[in-house]
C-alpha cells in the first residue's frame, strides 16, 4: 500500500491545472468545480479517503486540492494494488470512495459494500453506457470515467471511411480472431446484436434480474447467418495470422480493441488506420460490450455528503474528466473530455466507436455463458449440424448451468 497525501504531487498536479486552463481557452471549456452543486456540503474539516491506482492518483490531485481549498476537507488518495480484496476486508477502515472497474460491483453489491447515489443530471455529459454500467435496480452506485471496448479496425487504403454497410467490410476482407479454433463470443457480439439477440434480457418486473435470451428467434436468426456466411470466417485464425492478413492486403478490417491501436500506428503509420462503429450484419444496431472505470461511494462512508460532492461535482466536472484522461491515458467516458482527447488517436477513435456499446452484465451469470456460445458458434462454423439445432443446445446448456 502506498498513501499519497494532497500537496505530494504538486508539480504535477500545476501541470494539469495549467493545461486545464488551457483547455479552457478552446470552445469547448470545462465546467467549473462544483458548478453542479449536488450535495451542499458544509465546510468543515474532515479527511476523505480515497481508495485508487497510481495512475488515477495524479489525475485527482488537482482535484483534491481544489477540494480542500473549497470544502476544508483533506484528502488522502491511497494507492492500492489489490483494491477489491482489501476493500471487502477493510472493515473500520474502509475509504470514503473506491475506484476500479464496473464488474467489481457484483462482490460489493451482494455484501453491501457501496452505496448508491444521485447523479443530479450529470449522466447526461457521459456516454450512455457507460452510466448504465454502474445501474443497479434502478439505482446508481458509480460516475464513470474510462471506458473500453472494441470497434472495426480498418487500414486506411481499404476503408478511407466508415463503412454504410457490412457488405462494404465484407468486400475489402473482414478478420476476427477465432483462437485457432476455440471461439471468440466476444469479438462476435456486435454481429450478433445487430441481428437482435443478446445474452441476457432485463426483467420488465426488475431492472435487477437477467433472464437469458439466447434461446430466441433473434438469436436463431443469428446463427442461420453465422452458418450461411461460414466462409467469411477463418476457423484457424489467430492474431499473429491476422496481423500478416493485414500487412499482405488479404484483409481490410479487424473487429478487435484499442490495444491493437499501437500496432496499427506502427504498421500502417498514425494516418493510415481508423477506428469505426462495427456496421450491421443483422439490420439492427451492433452493439459491442463495453468495460468500464469509475468511483464508488463506500457503504462505510464517514461523511457520504462530502463523498458524493467530490465524485459528482469534482470526479464528474469537465475539467475532472480531462485530469483524469491526461493522467491515466484510459479513453473518458465524458463526452466533452473525450472531445479534449481528438489529437489521440486512440482512445479518441476507440471512444466514438463505443457510443453504442453496452455494459458487460456484471452478474455471475455471465461467467456460465462464454465456453458454450463460444463452442456452439464453432460448430456452426463447421456445419457440424444444423444451426438451428446446435443453437438451441447451447441454450439450454447454459440456461441449465445459471438455473437459480
Amino acid at each position: 500500500m502506498k498513501t499519497t497525501r494532497v500537496g505530494a504531487l504538486r508539480v504535477f498536479a500545476s501541470a494539469i491545472i495549467s493545461s486545464l486552463a488551457f483547455a479552457g481557452c478552446s470552445s469547448n471549456e470545462p465546467t467549473p468545480f462544483g458548478s453542479q452543486a449536488s450535495s451542499g456540503t458544509e465546510t468543515q474539516s474532515e479527511v476523505l479517503t480515497i481508495w485508487l491506482d497510481e495512475s488515477e492518483a495524479l489525475g485527482l490531485e488537482s482535484l483534491a486540492l481544489q477540494f480542500e481549498a473549497d470544502t476544508g476537507n483533506r484528502v488522502d488518495l491511497v494507492i492500492k494494488t489489490d483494491i477489491a480484496n482489501e476493500f471487502w476486508g477493510a472493515s473500520d477502515n474502509a475509504p470514503d470512495i473506491v475506484l476500479g472497474p464496473h464488474g467489481l460491483q457484483r462482490g460489493f453489491l451482494s455484501d453491501g459494500l457501496i452505496a448508491p447515489f444521485n447523479l443530479e443530471g450529470a449522466e447526461t455529459e457521459f456516454n450512455s453506457g457507460a452510466v448504465q454500467a454502474f445501474n443497479h435496480g434502478g439505482q446508481q452506485y458509480g460516475l464513470p470515467y474510462a471506458q473500453e471496448s472494441i470497434a472495426l479496425v480498418c487500414a486506411e487504403s481499404a476503408m478511407p471511411k466508415a463503412p454504410e454497410t457490412f457488405q462494404d467490410v465484407v468486400d475489402v476482407g473482414l478478420a476476427i480472431s477465432l483462437n485457432d479454433g476455440t471461439g471468440d463470443p466476444y469479438h462476435l457480439y456486435p454481429l450478433q446484436t445487430s441481428f437482435g439477440s443478446s445474452v441476457f434480457e432485463v426483467d420488465p418486473t426488475n431492472s435487477g434480474i437477467l433472464n437469458l435470451a439466447l434461446g430466441n428467434e433473434e438469436g436463431l436468426a443469428f446463427a442461420n447467418w453465422l452458418s450461411k456466411n461460414a466462409s467469411l470466417f477463418d476457423l484457424k485464425s489467430n492474431t499473429d495470422l491476422i496481423k500478416q492478413q493485414l500487412v499482405d492486403g488479404e484483409k481490410g478490417c479487424w473487429i478487435t480493441g484499442p490495444w491493437s491501436g499501437a500496432w496499427f500506428s506502427a504498421t500502417f503509420g498514425e494516418e493510415g488506420w481508423n477506428a469505426y462503429e462495427v456496421p450491421s450484419a443483422g439490420g439492427q444496431e451492433a452493439t459491442p460490450f463495453l468495460e468500464v472505470r469509475g468511483a464508488m461511494l463506500s457503504a462505510r462512508a464517514n461523511n457520504p455528503s462530502a463523498a458524493i460532492k467530490f465524485i459528482v461535482d469534482y470526479l464528474g466536472s469537465d475539467p475532472g474528466q480531462i485530469a483524469m484522461f491526461q493522467a491515466t491515458g484510459r479513453t473518458p467516458s465524458n463526452l466533452k473530455a473525450l472531445e479534449n482527447a481528438k489529437d489521440f488517436k486512440i482512445p479518441y477513435q476507440f471512444g466514438m466507436a463505443a457510443s453504442n456499446a453496452v455494459p458487460r452484465p456484471v452478474s455471475s451469470k455471465i461467467d456460465s455463458v462464454w465456453f458454450s456460445l463460444g463452442e456452439a458458434q464453432m460448430a456452426i462454423l463447421r456445419k457440424d449440424d444444423a444451426p438451428d439445432l446446435l443453437w438451441k443446445m447451447m441454450s439450454d446448456e447454459i440456461a441449465e448451468a445459471i438455473r437459480d
